[in-house]
């Protein structure tokens, strides 16, 4: 896949286009070649072919669904003695 990178991006479009990568659950990086994608099907004189992209919305609908789930999951009280993340790695790595 190729890369692009685009210089002197206006600040007001980038943050428009952060805020819709985060509605959509995507990368900003997904969002700008899926905007780019609907920019280029509606135009009929872009003559170069492009990837349509109607099957990433079902990936979109699932990481919504998913989320759903987990802001849906009940919140555990956990005990104040509980290890910490980097307790838990740091026992790992001593046992190796």
């Amino acid at each position: 896949m190729s890369a692009l990178q685009v210089r002197d991006f206006p600040a007001d479009l980038h943050e428009r286009l952060r805020e819709r990568a985060r509605r959509d659950h995507r990368s900003v990086s997904q969002e700008a070649t899926i905007a780019i994608s609907e920019f280029l099907a509606r135009h009929p004189d872009a003559h170069e072919t492009y990837r349509d992209f109607s099957c990433d919305e079902s990936i979109a609908e699932q990481r919504r669904r998913l989320f759903a789930e987990i802001d849906a999951m009940p919140v555990i009280d956990i005990p104040d003695d509980f290890p910490t993340p980097e307790q838990i790695i740091r026992e790992l790595r001593d046992g190796r």
